[in-house]
């Protein structure tokens, strides 16, 4: 059966585990959780010691299909069911495609075998041979996709994980969380755990975001261009001089500063064209990074197409020189954001 994530929840709540289990999607840390606790379902009337000799973990990556295959026949100890977890295990590959077809058409009646995928992407609507094992599994067991989750739905999950640790944090709060973090579940997961702990039973306020979360590199990279455009130049360096010493790769720094800019002319020739944001968002793949292009949109009000272009020009030499190897890197950057900082300042409308 194909179920959603809810279905998935009432299901575990409710009914006794299927023989099958094939979860995948986007979403690496939903997978995951709900594997973890597909095994703890299945050994909960075990008993701790019972259910580690019931429960077979195997990385698809590393071990051969005859493990897995002996695994999911062989009979559970003083138990009723067992449970074997294949993680990442490639269902599409020559050798093993048939042999998995035949498995999940028949999973053995006292093993809950379960199919889960972190690293390794499966799209049924792209892959034939993994439409056909999901068809296959769906006639024997479960099918949960988990898709990237919006940034709404990851505002109210955080909102939510907070007030479980005891904490409160409001949705912006939460949504400034998402824009500098980035909407990786596991990262901002990890996030949300250090941001309770400073707060306590108390508030995550901005402050402690500030001070606590850490940025990704495209939060820093758009903290620079804004600095460079806003023409606070001692700011700017000390963005660039962080980054460098948190040894982050230059062409890396360039690449997110590259992408900033970018946002900054499209909300920019948008706006003189009369284009609306959301048209820019799907052309330009803005899919859970909308807020890029609002901020973008009004960092940008002030500065001509003209000015915009001269930047592009100036980030794609410094990319050029970057990449040959000659010159020092961190010069290069430094000399880059120079050149934005004066272009910046002679460009404003």
């Amino acid at each position: 059966m194909l179920f959603s994530e809810q279905e998935l929840k009432q299901h575990l709540k409710t009914e006794e585990p299927a023989r099958l289990y094939v979860l995948y999607g986007e979403e690496a840390y939903l997978t995951a959780h709900y594997t973890e606790r597909l095994i703890k379902t299945v050994g909960g009337k075990q008993g701790e010691a019972l259910a580690q000799f019931n429960l077979r973990k195997f990385d698809g990556q590393d071990c051969s299909f005859d493990a897995i295959e002996e695994a999911a026949e062989a009979l559970p100890l003083m138990a009723d069911k067992k449970c074997v977890a294949v993680r990442d295990c490639d269902v599409t590959a020559t050798a093993v495609f048939d042999r998995a077809m035949a498995l999940v058409a028949d999973p053995p009646e006292d093993t809950v075998l379960i199919f889960w995928m972190t690293t390794l992407f499966c799209d049924g609507k792209k892959s034939a041979k993994f439409k056909q094992f999901l068809e296959a599994a769906d006639k024997t067991g479960i099918c949960v996709e988990f898709p990237r989750k919006t940034n709404d739905e990851i505002v109210k999950m955080l909102v939510a994980g907070a007030g479980r640790r005891g904490s409160l944090l409001r949705p912006e709060i939460a949504r400034r969380l998402v824009e500098q973090c980035g909407n990786d579940l596991n990262l901002l997961l990890n996030e949300l755990d250090k941001l309770c702990a400073v707060a306590g039973n108390g508030e995550i306020t901005a402050a402690i975001l500030e001070q606590v979360a850490t940025k990704n590199l495209h939060a820093q990279a758009y903290e620079l261009s804004n600095a460079i455009l806003q023409q606070h130049y001692e700011k700017a360096y000390q963005i660039l001089h962080r980054l460098f010493s948190c040894k982050a790769e230059p062409v890396m720094i360039l690449g997110a500063l590259s992408s900033s800019y970018a946002d900054l002319y499209r909300a920019k020739i948008a706006a003189a064209g009369g284009v609306q944001a959301q048209t820019l968002v799907e052309e330009f793949d803005y899919k859970g990074k909308a807020f890029r292009l609002k901020y973008a949109a009004r960092d940008c009000s002030h500065l001509s197409v003209e000015a915009l272009r001269e930047s592009l020009d100036i980030l794609a030499q410094a990319d050029r020189r970057l990449k040959s190897g000659a010159a020092d890197k961190k010069t290069v950057l430094e000399e880059t954001a120079a050149k934005l900082i004066v272009t910046a300042k002679l460009g404003r409308e």
